[in-house]
């Protein structure tokens, strides 16, 4: 027997996500009092409080944001369900749902709502991020449509997933102006300068590692850190010197916030692969889409 009742979790998803239960009442049509004694059944069915409430609005707790991230796959997937159950999907919405890593610049992701837009602008797009192994694991699970990583992992999970190289971005290495200027000889001179690196997980982290180790450059580490755009964000506040992908940084090139320490490529690459399941009975435009990223679409650098 579930003791979890699902028309109060349903209403629980309202109003954490209208954050005021006055709000959520009117689009339940429910009375205020009763919203609030059904909220409070279910906290007492789960052994958790759930909301914070002030004057403006609901907060929700830590106990309160795991049963909202269970709730929004649980509604999603419930949608789904009757969609995939339609005898005609063809005329239904799609619903594409796209996880990226943390290290995967946002122009990468623009790029791609670009492209789906062009096939079908009706598609809703779902993006959600985190760490590598949730991704993999919600991707297993087919809560995930397609996953945008720096790493192939298809061959970890079996023959129903395959996956595709959608591009390799230089990296470069980037400094403010006031920074560069300490550089007049590269790469020797970033011995005496902090370096904002990738997390030693992400494969051009590695490439990045040998090539200072090939010229002999004894590195102070400033940070680890896995996600592109904190990079860009700490080598803006001159935090040092950032290893930074071509993407990520064009729009600071661009503006001279970020200068590249070096003319040439130092032949280092971050490698965008894109890795896919098998859907038990997908949209044929969701298919549609799926298959154009897996076999078309190229990123622009």
């Amino acid at each position: 027997m579930i003791p979890v009742n699902y028309h109060h979790l349903y209403y629980f998803w309202i109003i954490a996500k209208t954050g005021r239960i006055g709000a959520a009442s009117r689009k339940l049509y429910l009375a205020q009092p009763t919203l609030s004694l059904q909220m409070k059944q279910l906290e007492q069915s789960l052994g958790n409080r759930l909301f914070d409430r002030n004057r403006k609005g609901v907060k929700l707790t830590p106990e309160g944001r795991i049963a909202f991230d269970y709730c929004e796959r649980i509604f999603s997937q419930g949608a789904e369900l009757v969609a995939a159950l339609q005898p005609d999907q063809a005329h239904k919405p799609a619903i594409m749902r796209l996880g990226v890593a943390g290290s995967i610049s946002r122009h990468v992701v623009l790029q791609i709502l670009e492209y789906t837009h062009k096939i079908n602008r009706h598609i809703r797009i779902s993006i959600l991020g985190g760490p590598f192994d949730n991704l993999r694991e919600q991707l297993e699970k087919h809560r995930l449509d397609l996953v945008v990583s720096n790493t192939d992992f298809s061959s970890q999970m079996g023959v129903e997933f395959r996956s595709r190289l959608a591009g390799a971005i230089p990296i470069y290495f980037m400094a403010i102006p006031s920074l560069k200027a300490r550089v007049a000889h590269f790469p020797s001179d970033l011995s005496q300068i902090p370096i904002l690196l990738m997390a030693p997980e992400n494969p051009a982290r590695k490439d990045v590692d040998l090539f200072l180790c090939r010229h002999k450059i004894s590195a102070s580490v400033a940070t680890e850190i896995e996600d592109s755009e904190l990079i860009r964000f700490l080598a803006l506040r001159g935090q040092g010197v950032a290893t930074m992908d071509a993407l990520t940084a064009r729009e600071d090139i661009k503006s001279r916030r970020l200068m590249r320490l070096h003319r040439k490529d130092v032949g280092i690459k971050q490698n965008v692969w894109f890795v896919c399941g098998r859907h038990p009975k997908p949209n044929p435009m969701l298919r549609r889409i799926i298959q154009g990223l897996m076999e078309k679409f190229t990123i622009r650098v």
